[in-house]
Formats: structure tokens, C-alpha cells, sequence
């Protein structure tokens, strides 16, 4: 006669695993400290002509400050995005700014900076000027070393004089080391 399992003991593993989860998470909470982060991101020009899709990198350096329920990231960093199409369009930035997260597991959140940037363009031509980019992002902390995410954003330089603003949005992932 086959053996039968309670239906009570079903969801067992379910839970185990759960408890197991949970019981770590103290260890996996966000904490204080220098944050070093590093963004990969696929960006596309917003009604630029000449202008496609393209990809891009951010390096940051900031202190995460934990206070709570939120963590506060002040930051410094620059980037360098790259666009196809026939302007050819280059764009590479030093920026300040931060970001705010909620949570401690998961990290719902927002960032923002100002900057200054230098955009290569075949269509207007090359210029510097005024950058400033927003978004969202979505992080998970595992280990309270390591802070691995997506974001979505926008990313443009201001216009100045003759030459027009430049818009892009951005969709990409990210990590961070915290110590």
C-alpha cells in the first residue's frame, strides 16, 4: 500500500526554506558605510535625431547611511554612454547627487544628480554643459557587503547657448559594495 503524506506536512520544505530565509536576513540588512557601485546600462536617445540605442557605464563612490527604515547614499561618480545611429553621439560626465532607499531586504528607491558633461556629436557638433539625471531603482541586499539591482532613468545634458538639450532614458543593472 503506497504510504500517503499528510496534507499538513505539505508545505514543510515551503516553510523551512522560509524560516531559513528570514533567519538570515538580520545578517543580510543594510549597514553604514563607503559604497562603491558600478551601473550597466542599455540607453536610447529621446527624440534626437541620428540618435539610437546605445549602452553606457556609471561608477560611484558615496556613504551609505542606514537610518532605519531608509538608507541615504550621497555620491560622487561619472559615466560614458555611447548611442548607434548616424550623429554618432558620445556622452561622458562627472556628476554629485545621491540616492534614497526603503527597506532593508528589498530596497525600493530613487536617485538624482547634477553634473557636468562633454556630449560628441556629429549632427550639432561637439559641446560641454550642465547634466542632470533621475530614476528609480530596485535593489536586493544579500550579504550586507553587496547590493545587487535594476534602475530606470533619464539621462540628458541641459541646453546651453546654440545648441540644444540632449535627452536619453536609461534601463539597466547594478551592484555595490558597502564596507
Amino acid at each position: 500500500m503506497p504510504r500517503r503524506i499528510s496534507i499538513a506536512l505539505t508545505p514543510l520544505p515551503a516553510l523551512l526554506a522560509a524560516l531559513l530565509v528570514f533567519s538570515a536576513t538580520p545578517d543580510a540588512r543594510a549597514s553604514s558605510g563607503t559604497a562603491i557601485g558600478v551601473d550597466l546600462d542599455y540607453a536610447h536617445g529621446l527624440d534626437e535625431p541620428g540618435v539610437g540605442a546605445g549602452t553606457g557605464f556609471n561608477v560611484r563612490l558615496g556613504y551609505k547611511v542606514d537610518l532605519l527604515a531608509l538608507q541615504l547614499t550621497p555620491e560622487i561618480g561619472g559615466g560614458y554612454h555611447t548611442f548607434s545611429g548616424s550623429a554618432e553621439a558620445k556622452l561622458a560626465r562627472g556628476i554629485v547627487g545621491g540616492r534614497l532607499q526603503f527597506g532593508k531586504l528589498l530596497e525600493p528607491g530613487l536617485y538624482a544628480h547634477l553634473g557636468y558633461g562633454h556630449l560628441g556629436d556629429r549632427a550639432s557638433g561637439s559641446h560641454s554643459g550642465a547634466t542632470a539625471d533621475a530614476g528609480v531603482t530596485l535593489d536586493l541586499t544579500l550579504l550586507p557587503l553587496l547590493d545587487l539591482g535594476v534602475h530606470a532613468g533619464y539621462n540628458g545634458m541641459l541646453s546651453s547657448g546654440d545648441f540644444r538639450a540632449f535627452d536619453s532614458y536609461v534601463l539597466g543593472v547594478h551592484g555595490s559594495l558597502i564596507f
